[in-house]
């Protein structure tokens, strides 16, 4: 019997982003333009369709977008790429995140002026996914679920100032903090809020939450690593608000409990360059380099 070589199916895009980048329109519509000249399929944003024109039966709704794609294309930069894992995680499609600057773009892998040259690599898969932990948490009195891929953060609403919380493990009293927050982060959100208030780095692949006071009152309350298996119950004693990655999802009473746990569902994160998390830090956050005062 004759075998018949078959060429694998063409993937359907999905094409979401943030529409205030300046570059946003432009970029988005010379890449859709690209894709209709090569018979590339692909669904939209509904959120996105003032800015650029597509047909109406290419247009999905923002949460189900990733259900009706192969490969997820967000056009932005770090924190649009935290908003789309939100929408794209749930149906476990990988996600590429594509800089459209002027900023750093830690998570995103490539930038708009590459993405005409690795589409061939992208349409025939020539990439490797990097599985990334995301966070759950709930508070009391509040049926929602939220979810963050870089952390969850209770603080100050409006004018910054210390004051206590609360923080359990397991249900069991782990420790009273006196700061102006508190963040719970994961490997992924190491290197962005944690980082700057003094958290440790870790690995994304690690599984691990990390719990890192923000100005805290005294020397001894320091970020500490907790299990991934256990959960984070934090109380502030005043008002505070929570947010999740950068976001105001939910404005705390006085006693409400927040408790942070690892998510059941995980971000796939698209690397096409091939570039390794050490690269990364040391091209983009000057991880380990030598100062110029000290040449």
């Amino acid at each position: 019997m004759k075998t018949v070589s078959r060429e694998p199916p063409v993937p359907i895009l999905g094409i979401m982003g943030n529409p205030q980048k300046p570059r946003f329109a432009p970029v988005v519509t010379a890449f859709v333009a690209l894709l209709r000249e090569r018979g590339i399929r692909f669904v939209f944003d509904d959120e996105n369709s003032d800015w650029v024109k597509v047909r109406a039966d290419e247009l999905v709704p923002h949460e189900l977008l990733a259900q009706g794609a192969d490969i997820v294309l967000s056009f932005g930069g770090d924190g649009t790429l935290l908003r789309s894992a939100t929408a794209v995680a749930p149906f476990n499609k990988p996600i590429l995140g594509v800089n459209l600057g002027p900023g750093l773009g830690y998570m995103t892998d490539i930038t708009a002026d590459q993405l005409e040259h690795r589409l061939e690599d992208i349409l025939a898969a020539k990439f490797t996914v990097e599985e990334r932990m995301m966070l759950k948490a709930t508070v009391t009195g509040n049926s929602m679920v939220y979810r963050a891929l870089n952390d969850f953060v209770i603080g100050q609403a409006a004018v910054s100032r210390t004051q206590e919380f609360e923080m359990h493990i397991d249900g069991l009293p782990a420790s009273t903090y006196r700061a102006d927050g508190l963040i719970v982060a994961s490997p992924t959100g190491s290197t962005a809020y944690s980082l700057s208030a003094g958290g440790p780095i870790l690995e994304p692949t690690l599984q691990a939450l990390i719990v890192t006071p923000i100005c805290p009152h005294t020397l001894t309350m320091r970020p500490m690593a907790v299990s991934d298996k256990r959960s984070i119950t934090m109380r502030a004693l005043g008002s505070a608000v929570l947010t999740a990655d950068g976001e105001h999802v939910h404005t705390l009473e006085h006693g409400q409990q927040v408790t942070v746990s690892k998510a059941p569902i995980t971000t796939q994160i698209v690397n096409v360059t091939g570039r390794d998390f050490y690269h990364v830090l040391r091209d983009k956050l000057h991880w380990g380099a030598v100062s110029e005062l000290s040449s």
